[in-house]
Order: C-alpha cells, then sequence, then structure tokens
C-alpha cells in the first residue's frame, strides 16, 4: 500500500458512511405507509380446465370488494376475530386492534363477491388499526357495498 492510499479501517468507515447515507436517501424517498386500503373491485380472468368435447370461451368478471380478513404468523397463520364489533340495524363496524399481535408479522386478506381470489398484503408496523365497514341482508350475508381502511 502507498503512502497516498488511506489506511483499510479508513476505507471500510468511508465506505459505511457513503453505504449510509444512500440507505437513509432511499428510505426518505419511499415514505411510511400512512394507511393500506382495498381495492374497491378486482377484474378475474375465468376460464375452466378443458373438457373433452367441449370449448371454453374465457371471460373477464368484475367483482366488488367485500370483506377482510386479518391473520398473524409467518409458517402458520392465525386468523384474528375483531377486536370489537358495533352494530346498527344491518350495518356494521368491526375494529382490530394490531398493536395487540405485533409479536409477528401482520397481513390482511381483501375478500370479493363472488369469487375466491384475494389480494394479500402484509401491513407495516407503522399501522394499529383495521376497520371494515358492511351491512347484512336479513340472512345475515354481506350485501351493498363495504369498505375498510387500515391505518
Amino acid at each position: 500500500m502507498s503512502s497516498n492510499e488511506p489506511s483499510l479501517p479508513l476505507r471500510l468507515f468511508s465506505f459505511a458512511l457513503l453505504l449510509g447515507s444512500c440507505l437513509i436517501a432511499d428510505a426518505q424517498d419511499k415514505p411510511a405507509s400512512s394507511s393500506v386500503v382495498c381495492p374497491a373491485s378486482i377484474a378475474v380472468a375465468e376460464s375452466v380446465a378443458p373438457i373433452s368435447g367441449w370449448t371454453v370461451t374465457p371471460t373477464k368478471a368484475q367483482h366488488s370488494f367485500e370483506r377482510i380478513s386479518v391473520y398473524n404468523g409467518s409458517n402458520q397463520e392465525f386468523d384474528l376475530a375483531p377486536d370489537d364489533q358495533k352494530e346498527k340495524g344491518n350495518k356494521v363496524i368491526q375494529t382490530w386492534n394490531l398493536k395487540a399481535y405485533r409479536t409477528m408479522n401482520i397481513f390482511v386478506r381483501c375478500r370479493y363477491h363472488g369469487t375466491s381470489v384475494v389480494l394479500l398484503q402484509d401491513l407495516p408496523n407503522n399501522l394499529t388499526a383495521c376497520t371494515l365497514r358492511f351491512s347484512l341482508n336479513p340472512k345475515g350475508k354481506i350485501v351493498g357495498d363495504s369498505s375498510m381502511e387500515c391505518r
């Protein structure tokens, strides 16, 4: 090593400073999510497995948001029941308080009317509650427009 080259510890320190400043800049470019909301509807491509003697015409169908399921866990999932439920007539509001379950990863599944297709998203650690609003028909089935937000 020539006398003009910095020592190995100084080079490692300089590299660590450069890497740290890049990570800080990257984190500043990506603000923490303040809320998660399921899309109001999804387009699902429907088809069937080939059936001998039949021709299949695939279609696309639009499905509106129905409800959420909140889970925690990694290798084994645990479906979390709402911590609170308020009912007024056929209107229901359910709330999950996420702080108590933060020993494991928490994620939400968005479920849609008329399809088994679900959307799944991990919930950032800064989110503390999920709220679901929906209406029930006399038979207890979710009907109409539902909404949710995790924040």
